[in-house]
């Protein structure tokens, strides 16, 4: 006979409340490497190194050269919802950081066996301090001293050791989930770690379960989107492809107009510029699938599918055969976007997005007088 369930409503408890909004944060090998390299970036770092063990299933280490934390925050690096980037919910409209909700070293607690802290800043340099949290968050120690240049260092061991299930699933498909997490490595070595005039070296090794180490990308720290082209692909990536510089207009639509209050019928834009690289609107100089494709909204890596569909529906009436290669970042107003949709952030909102898209499309296929369009480009 099957067991009654209880109809009354009753709270849940707090750890099951964290486990459970972790997992939405977390959700798998990339999610979690994306954060800590976004908390890198985010401190200032000029050079950051992220190290696999065992694809992922041992460890993942992220150093990086930033600014380091200061000891008086040492007790809420780890807790819930506490940040330096928000003070309010209307500051996501001007956000220029990766990470804002307090939310990245806080879930992969409940998420890992371990997680520890290596800091120093500029002030503290050459010794570091190590900070112990655990599954809460909270400050085991954070007495332990170790030689450490400015900068901090991650060590996030056991990922979601804590949920059996999910831990089976990651060990049945690491492979797959450590190419994963190096795909979208690329992406941030392509855009966030080449912006312009504020170079970031990537390097990216793996140590095996045999004990060898291998260098899986490295970069060079020049801010150049062509110079991480050639340090992950070679020299010969770079042979079909072009630069990619257009602006154009988009209508704001009207509901969102009235989203922000304004209920006048004058029309209002704003102007977006997109930047990056393509391959030449020419047969045999596109790629035979769609695997190499980045897109960015002011710099930060997302999977809009409809620009992406639109990107290669324009291509293909000049290749029809071919996928192009692309790195397109979209610069365009905070406030026409929303990059706060989805817990890991990879969703991205766009405002008045059909127009967009069809501003995109004429853009790009028509072409307007100069050489930054990309048909220009042929």
């Amino acid at each position: 006979m099957a067991t009654e369930v209880s109809s009354s409503i009753k709270a849940l408890d707090a750890t099951s409340v964290h486990r459970i909004s972790s997992g939405q944060v977390v959700i798998d090998l990339q999610t979690a490497v994306k954060e800590l390299v976004e908390n890198s970036l985010d401190a200032g770092a000029t050079s950051i190194e992220v190290r696999f063990k065992d694809h992922g299933l041992a460890s993942i280490e992220v150093v990086d050269n930033g600014s380091g934390i200061a000891p008086e925050d040492y007790d809420a690096i780890g807790l819930k919802h506490h940040t330096s980037k928000l003070s309010s919910f209307t500051d996501l409209t001007l956000l220029r950081t990766f990470g804002f909700r307090g939310e990245a070293l806080s879930s992969l607690c409940a998420l890992c066996e371990q997680v520890s802290v290596t800091t120093a800043t500029a002030n503290e340099a050459p010794m570091g301090s190590i900070i112990e949290l655990d599954r809460a968050g909270r400050v085991v120690s954070k007495q332990g001293k170790v030689a450490r240049q400015r900068g901090t260092t991650v060590l996030v061991t056991g990922l979601f050791k804590p949920l059996p299930v999910r831990r089976k699933e990651l060990e049945r498909n690491a492979k797959r989930e450590f190419s994963k997490a190096l795909a979208l490595l690329s992406a941030y070595a392509l855009v966030p770690c080449a912006q312009e005039n504020k170079g970031v070296r990537l390097t990216v090794t793996h140590l095996a379960g045999s004990g060898k180490k291998s260098v899986q990308m490295r970069t060079n720290g020049a801010p150049s989107t062509r110079a991480s082209v050639t340090a992950l692909w070679g020299p010969k990536a770079l042979e079909q492809l072009v630069d990619l510089d257009i602006r154009f207009g988009v209508e704001t639509e009207r509901a969102v107009l009235r989203r922000r209050g304004i209920f006048d019928d004058e029309a209002s834009s704003s102007e977006v510029r997109v930047r990056g690289l393509i391959s030449k609107f020419a047969v045999g100089c596109g790629r035979t699938s769609s695997d190499r494709q980045f897109f960015f909204i002011n710099g930060r890596p997302c999977s809009p599918s409809k620009v992406q569909k639109a990107f290669n529906e324009v291509y293909r009436t000049f290749n029809a055969n071919q996928a192009p290669f692309i790195v397109a970042d979209f610069i365009l107003p905070t406030d026409s976007c929303d990059v706060n949709v989805s817990p890991d952030k990879r969703t991205i909102l766009l405002h008045s997005e059909s127009n967009l898209v069809q501003s995109l499309k004429v853009s790009s296929s028509a072409g307007s007088p100069g050489p930054a369009t990309i048909t220009h480009a042929v």
